[in-house]
């Protein structure tokens, strides 16, 4: 009973623990990582997380769609398609609080997407450099995610392909998500 106990507070002790590869990204904000699993993500971004951080204040930020291509849709589900993409684009300018630059979970993208795979996700040295694959067959998305980021700021171009060129259903998009911080944000009067 006692073996069985301490060998619990060992499992315990150990598991609390960072991984050396878990060490690294939250001494240095970087992910290095191929043929990586979405739980093998997760737990390194989450580790880096703290280096990462955009910093809150006033920012600019634009996304902007580059490219749409939605041969593989209906005419009638191409036009909806579009309007829908097209609203996407935004380009704001604010105070942005640490709660509104949270970074998204990526623990949810599989709730969204389905199962997914990352056969590289590079964070390192103010660059970016992913692709991710989530589900599979006729559904089968690839994201490429490649561009440059900070802490005051981030250039990120994003593609994404749904499916096969050429057949139905296929949709291709080429997304530009850019921000910079401007300064502090600025106090409002008091009446």
């Amino acid at each position: 009973m006692r073996a069985i106990f301490l060998a619990g507070l060992a499992a315990m002790a150990l598991g609390g623990c960072q991984s050396a590869d878990e060490k690294l990204a939250a001494e240095t904000g970087e992910v290095k990582l191929a043929n990586a699993s979405m739980q093998d993500v997760a737990r390194l971004t989450k580790a880096a997380r703290a280096k990462t951080l955009l910093q809150p204040g006033q920012w600019h930020t634009e996304l902007r769609i580059d490219s749409a291509d939605l041969a593989g849709l209906s005419e009638a589900d191409r036009a909806k398609q579009m309007e829908a993409i097209k609203g996407q684009e935004k380009s704001a300018t604010g105070c942005r609080t640490a709660e509104d630059l949270k970074p998204f979970d990526i623990d949810n993208l599989e709730q969204v997407a389905g199962s997914c795979t990352f056969p590289r996700y590079n964070q390192s040295g103010g660059k970016l450099d992913i692709e991710v694959h989530c589900g599979e067959g006729a559904a089968k998305s690839v994201l490429v995610a490649t561009g440059t980021m900070s802490k005051t700021g981030y250039d990120v171009t994003i593609r994404q392909t749904t499916g096969t060129q050429g057949t139905a259903g296929y949709l291709g998009l080429v997304l530009h998500a850019k921000g910079d911080r401007t300064g502090n944000c600025v106090a409002k009067p008091k009446n």
